[in-house]
């Protein structure tokens, strides 16, 4: 999909509230998995995304 097209997730709650996942903490998102927070499939791809951007440099 192309990068223009594709929707942007934004979080929706707390302090970081409006910011896109993109730009939030590892350790926010971490802690969104660990306690399974409704979002935590969000916080979980951007890890993933994250690594997987590590891994090709």
């Amino acid at each position: 999909m192309h990068y223009l097209t594709t929707p942007i997730a934004i979080c929706d709650f707390g302090l970081h509230k409006g910011q896109p996942y993109r730009k939030l903490p590892v350790s926010f998102l971490n802690w969104m998995v660990m306690n399974k927070h409704q979002h935590a499939s969000l916080a979980q791809q951007e890890l993933d995304r994250r690594r997987q951007a590590a891994l090709t440099r």
